[in-house]
This record gives structure tokens, sequence and C-alpha cells, in this order.
């Protein structure tokens, strides 16, 4: 079965929203310059904002590529944006491997 996006990722790719620009930010590792750019309001990101990422990157929206299935990968990718995380994204990216 392929990879499909969800209505709603379909119309925030196209119209191109925060939520698609902060999943691209995750793709590129661009948030934390996004966060210097703004420094008076530093959202943390969101596991809405990791799933999209991952469906646009599996769906071959994007080509930038963080690997959720390798868990040394994630580690790393966690450990450069940790300021960036909550609880809940750093457990959401680890529940694959539990």
């Amino acid at each position: 079965m392929t990879q499909r996006l969800t209505a709603m990722e379909l119309r925030a790719l196209i119209q191109q929203t925060a939520a698609y620009r902060n999943a691209q930010a995750i793709l590129t590792n661009e948030w934390g310059s996004r966060a210097l750019a703004n420094p008076l309001f530093q959202a943390p990101i969101t596991v809405a904002d990791l799933q999209f990422a991952k469906d646009l990157q599996a769906v071959g929206v994007s080509t930038v590529k963080l690997d959720f299935t390798d868990y040394g990968a994630v580690q790393r990718w966690i450990a450069a944006n940790q300021q960036y995380l909550t609880a809940d994204d750093r457990a959401w990216l680890q529940r694959p491997f539990d």
C-alpha cells in the first residue's frame, strides 16, 4: 500500500501553511535558525509537526531525509534539537524502538 497524505496535510502542502513550513523546517534542520530569527517567540516542535514531516517524506514530497526508522539517526536528531522538543516529542520519536 502506498503512503498518502491526509486531506488536511494535502491542503497544508498546497497552501504552504505554517504546518507545512514547520514540517519542512524539521526535515531541512532549520528549526533552530527559525527560532533565532524570532527570539521573542520560540515555539516548540509538536508531535503533529513531526508526523507531518514523516508523512511528507514518505510520499516523496521532501527529498531531505530524517530517517525515522534508524535509532542512531533519531537519537542524533533529538540531541541536536533537544531545546525545541517536549517530553511528548521525544517519546513519539523513540516509540518505534521500545
